[in-house]
């Protein structure tokens, strides 16, 4: 029996090995989580990205609101609705276009979800570069370009409080109300956010100039 046992024990042993070095190494490389190009770089390169991703959202920011906008709301300001709706692009417009991805993320291609992640987060660069500041606070914009403007800077602002609201809202209707459990689909959120952003849109078009 103990003989019996022992060469069994070797047969699987064996037959273990033959399995581990059937499987092909591409395989075993692609189950290891692979790192991006910045977790590859060592501590001196990712200060340097950091300093200079810091540096770019400063400069950034002042040439925005320095150049781009003053420059942009001279072209448009003579037009109310299309100067409000090009303000309103900058931040708003990012809330739209995070809907649209949202909204697609289960039936897009897979090249097209990719693209439009690249836009979103291209997007969502240029709305957090509108955030107001002391700066920005004395930049001279023709009136209906500025309500456009700053609707979408002052949505990025309140970004936590509506999600906080939302949240709050999904608990409140439909898991106390409606009994149903689960969290939102990704075009329920995708919804959400072009509501939020068309929501900004009307207020810089209305509220911020009554």
């Amino acid at each position: 029996m103990g003989s019996s046992g022992r060469r069994k024990r070797r047969q699987q042993l064996s037959q273990r090995r033959r399995d581990a070095a059937s499987v092909p190494a591409a395989t075993r490389l692609a189950a290891r989580p692979r790192k991006n190009w910045f977790q590859r770089q060592n501590g001196g390169v990712r200060t340097l990205v950091v300093l200079g991703a810091v540096a770019s959202v400063v400069g950034g920011h002042f040439l925005l609101w320095g150049a781009v906008f003053p420059a942009l709301g001279g072209v448009v300001g003579r037009v109310p609705v299309v100067s409000t709706v090009a303000g309103w692009a900058f931040g708003g417009g990012a809330f739209a276009a995070w809907g649209v991805f949202a909204i697609n993320y289960d039936t897009a291609r897979p090249v097209t979800v990719k693209r439009l992640r690249v836009v979103v987060s291209v997007w969502t660069a240029v709305a957090a570069l509108c955030v107001p500041t002391r700066y920005a606070n004395g930049i001279s914009l023709p009136v209906d370009f500025w309500a456009g403007v700053y609707a979408g800077a002052y949505g990025v602002i309140a970004t936590p409080l509506a999600l906080c609201a939302v949240a709050l809202g999904w608990w409140l209707l439909v898991t106390k109300l409606l009994r149903r459990k689960g969290e939102p689909s990704h075009q329920a959120i995708g919804w959400m956010c072009v509501g939020y952003s068309a929501l900004l849109l009307v207020w810089g078009s209305t509220l911020l100039r009554m």
